[in-house]
């Protein structure tokens, strides 16, 4: 599913346009993006936590150029599923092989 898909489905789910639907997606999206450049964690009940991580400064290998090179300290977002997530997709995928649940 790609984001048009997305925002028809859930314009189709709310009865909204599709433009309503794309600037609620985007607005959720860009929220999101906002609370964690600030540093904040993001859950969403039943789907997981959006949250960063910080790397230290670190020394490593860099293929490009066959050689080591210094790595900065930087953080990226991370995102943690929730339990809930996790056990509809291991239940889907246990079905999907005709394993009983």
């Amino acid at each position: 599913m790609d984001q048009a898909e997305l925002i028809d489905q859930v314009a189709k789910e709310l009865g909204i346009s599709n433009a309503q639907s794309q600037r609620l997606l985007k607005a959720t999206l860009r929220e999101i993006r906002d609370l964690l450049r600030e540093g904040h964690a993001v859950t969403l009940p039943h789907l997981g936590t959006f949250d960063t991580a910080t790397y230290a400064e670190h020394r490593g290998y860099r293929p490009a150029g066959n050689d080591f090179a210094l790595f900065p300290k930087r953080r990226v977002p991370v995102f943690r599923t929730g339990s809930e997530l996790r056990e509809d997709v291991y239940d889907i995928e246990l079905e999907e092989e005709g394993v009983p649940t």
